[in-house]
């Protein structure tokens, strides 16, 4: 929960990078960020029930050039982008991404990118928050491969939304529904050279711009904000109460930091059993043994939780059997729904308690996703 202390101050350092579409989003009304990858990601705009109401009725632009891209290319770029990330990389065809979870030698999670395929044979991984370029570095001079690592400018505006594809064909771009998912196509958007991706972090479909020349970028956001108008676009960001709602999986937020992708239900988008990568011999024993804890839904009691913070303990008959890692007022649901990482022990049904925004309250245990008659 966020301090009411009003001599409490968060540091504005060089160590936190602002991103180069930062001043729009301050004039359309910026309230909040946090700290993601070394800089400002906006969390909020003063006003939730519009932003959730925009982003499933609507349409948002995002900034999130927090999301970092990682660039591995040269001779041996194919055999380190393979070893780092726990799927088949040759499925991916030029042009095109897949979700590629990376864990390290123990099978821990340690990010869930998006890598994406380029036509030229290079690599891009679109990052969660985690130092993604020194692990992949280290790996590269590990095996002595030829490759170059290295972070990029890339600045990312996300437009996501039931009318996402309204504002594309605004700007230009009505082929972009036909992209396929993680489809993607170089363009031109005024003076913006962008690549559109069908692609986002959220479930109502959409669309991300990866700008590589950031000084462009306040153009950019100027021209979707215009040609979004007519669809009732606003200023949006990853939007809590409808990622839990849909089960978009938040490393670090759900997962912690020392759990590996099969308790969290992430074992279909792995391939164990195709080319070695780092971690692979820890997750298939893991696979074998079966994992020590497993991702539920909560339902929880009591007034809208607004304003999550960290993860709570979760009792269950006395017990502490896991955390309580994120929640929300759900409006799809009309209930407080959370992400628990509990005991695999712990059965769907189970009904514990947690301790959180100053109140006890009572939670009901529920199998992912969420259906309709919680």
């Amino acid at each position: 929960m966020a301090s009411t202390d009003p001599s409490l101050t968060a540091a504005i350092n060089p160590r936190v990078r602002k991103s180069p579409f930062f001043d729009a989003t301050v004039e359309d009304g910026l309230t909040s960020v946090t700290s993601y990858n070394h800089m400002w990601m906006p969390t909020g705009y003063g006003d939730p029930a519009a932003e959730y109401q925009r982003l499933t009725a609507a349409v948002s632009q995002w900034d999130v050039a927090a999301q970092r891209q990682i660039e591995v290319r040269g001779p041996d770029a194919d055999a380190l982008v393979q070893l780092v990330t726990a799927v088949d990389t040759s499925a991916v065809e030029p042009g095109r991404g897949t979700y590629a979870p990376i864990v390290d030698f123990d099978g821990t999670l340690i990010n869930d990118p998006v890598l994406l395929r380029l036509d030229d044979g290079t690599w891009r991984f679109s990052i969660s928050d985690a130092d993604v370029r020194l692990w992949v570095d280290a790996i590269r001079g590990a095996r002595s491969l030829e490759a170059r690592v290295r972070e990029l400018d890339t600045a990312t505006l996300a437009v996501q939304g039931p009318r996402a594809d309204d504002v594309l064909r605004a700007l230009g771009c009505s082929w972009a529904e036909d992209l396929p998912y993680f489809g993607r196509r170089a363009t031109e958007i005024g003076d913006s050279a962008v690549v559109v991706s069908r692609s986002g972090w959220s479930t109502q479909g959409g669309y991300e711009l990866f700008l590589d020349d950031p000084s462009t970028a306040l153009d950019l956001w100027a021209a979707v904000r215009e040609a979004g108008q007519p669809s009732g676009i606003g200023p949006g960001c990853p939007n809590q109460p409808e990622r839990i709602e849909n089960v978009l999986m938040s490393y670090g937020t759900d997962t912690g930091f020392d759990a590996n992708p099969l308790e969290v239900g992430l074992e279909a988008h792995l391939d164990l059993d195709g080319d070695a990568f780092v971690g692979q011999e820890a997750l298939v024993a893991v696979r074998e043994e079966g994992p020590e804890r497993r991702l539920l839904g909560s339902v929880a009691s009591g007034e809208p939780i607004e304003g999550f913070g960290h993860p709570v303990a979760l009792d269950v008959g006395g017990r502490t059997v896991g955390q309580l890692r994120a929640a929300a007022w759900s409006p799809r649901f009309a209930r407080n729904l959370g992400l628990a990482l509990v005991d695999a022990a712990c059965t769907v049904g189970a009904e514990g308690t947690v301790h959180t925004q100053g109140e006890q309250r009572s939670v009901h245990l529920v199998e992912l996703p969420f259906e309709d008659g919680l």
